[in-house]
């Protein structure tokens, strides 16, 4: 028998596999709400609460993403390393004769995940895209449609548990300080990224030198087939410069013109994502004019730097998705005249870093559990004002554009997680919309 321990979205969906395929298990969730609806979605599934339940008699415990299996509270069986996994180790499995492209890196996975598997569509191929981007693993086994290809985003949270694992490609788009919440230091982060890469020798792993880190990666020998690619790096075998990419691992230094691209893939920080996003064309073959149409006609995912409202006055930009400094980051290389929205609970103690950008912030305001933390980091070169509310900081920011005379970014790049205030990142790029289209009629 197996256990589920957390009814997230990819809990419920291996939930349903299982009852698909009659196998017999048991499952938890720690919200009685959660648990309430499970009840109702799955009527013979039986809730055991596993502090009151010996593990031990169970062969495999799947545990949610979200879930930690460190923390000194977790529930362990005597030979819980065993037993112990993720959706994405039964999963990995499952699909063994279907090529497989795993992408992960701190920022821009999902952006890459949707860009890849749109080419992959766009080529006729029966493609599943799922992970971390928001469809759970499992749902490609709930419907009938046979896969050839499955492109998945893979969080550090997903790839903890699993061993011995070969895709056909793994990227690794970049690495910066993340979620230091959860893990023991950078160092810790890092090695669960790159448990992502394929050690049989047969699976591509394509690396970025646009980092210290991915680049040390790069030059590890017990890594093999590797494709490195840069936005900086004119040595590396795929990089981008003034529109061209210059490919020198498929070709003999060979020169391709992008002549038209998605409003929703501009900016620096999505130049990594094509580039990848070409690699992985080259690999299966697709044909060039695929590539380029789809890039021209990409429609990027919510609440990452889209593009809410624009006029006179202002531009306002939905961002809720950078949820660490690095995003926030990337986000700010591209505007000038910001005003910039930081706040909710941090995952790292170092935001320093937004003020090499202080020149691209008109001002900054700053909600929620970590302000104070964020305000005594920045204040000494960029104007802070500290708020209680997201609410608050939009009715500040409209009281100010009324006596502005020339047009101003508004940039919601929280820089943080949103768990303090909003259910998620989601929620919180809805509210801030809501927000926006309410102040903005009075303008």
């Amino acid at each position: 028998m197996q256990f589920i321990y957390g009814l997230s979205k990819s809990g419920i969906s291996l939930a349903k596999y299982l009852n698909k395929k009659n196998k017999s298990f048991n499952c938890w969730d720690d919200d009685l709400k959660v648990r309430q609806r499970v009840k109702k979605l799955l009527k013979n599934t039986k809730l055991v609460n596993p502090k009151k339940n010996n593990l031990d008699v169970y062969d495999k415990i799947y545990v949610s993403p979200g879930i930690s299996t460190r923390k000194k509270n977790f529930i362990k069986t005597k030979n819980y390393k065993i037993k112990l996994a993720r959706d994405l180790n039964l999963y990995w499995h499952k699909i063994i004769n279907q090529k497989l492209v795993a992408v992960t890196g701190t920022n821009g996975k999902s952006t890459t995940t949707k860009l890849i598997g749109e080419i992959l569509l766009n080529s006729n191929l029966s493609t599943f895209v799922g992970g971390n981007i928001g469809t759970p693993l499992f749902d490609s086994f709930l419907n009938k449609e046979k896969y050839t290809h499955h492109v998945i985003e893979l969080s550090s949270f997903q790839l903890e548990l699993i061993k011995d694992f070969n895709p056909t490609v793994s990227i690794l788009l970049n690495l910066s300080k993340d979620h230091l919440d959860r893990y023991k230091n950078f160092r810790d982060y890092i090695n669960q990224k790159k448990k992502i890469f394929s050690t049989n020798g047969l699976g591509f792993n394509i690396i970025s030198l646009d980092d210290f880190e991915s680049m040390k990666l790069f030059n590890n020998k017990k890594i093999n087939n590797k494709i490195s690619f840069s936005i900086s790096n004119s040595k590396a075998d795929i990089f981008y410069k003034d529109n061209y990419i210059y490919d020198n691992y498929f070709f003999n230094k060979k020169r391709i013109k992008i002549h038209k691209i998605s409003s929703d893939l501009n900016g620096i920080y999505n130049y990594q994502n094509i580039l990848v996003s070409y690699i992985v064309s080259k690999i299966f073959k697709i044909h060039l004019n695929i590539f380029k149409k789809t890039l021209t006609n990409f429609i990027g995912l919510p609440h990452r730097n889209e593009i809410i409202e624009k006029n006179k006055k202002f531009i306002a930009i939905n961002n809720s998705k950078a949820t660490n400094v690095s995003s926030t980051y990337y986000s700010l290389q591209n505007y000038k005249d910001v005003f910039l929205i930081l706040g909710g609970q941090a995952k790292e103690n170092n935001f320093k870093k937004l003020t090499k950008l202080y020149q691209n912030i008109s001002q900054a305001y700053i909600y929620g559990k970590s302000a104070k933390l964020i305000s005594n980091q920045i204040k000494l070169k960029i104007s802070v004002k500290i708020l209680q509310t997201l609410e608050q900081v939009i009715d500040q920011i409209f009281d100010e554009i009324k006596n502005q005379h020339k047009q101003i970014i508004i940039l919601f790049a929280p820089a943080c997680t949103s768990y303090d205030q909003y259910k998620n990142f989601e929620e919180r790029g809805m509210h801030f919309i809501k927000l926006i289209k309410k102040y903005s009629k009075n303008i």
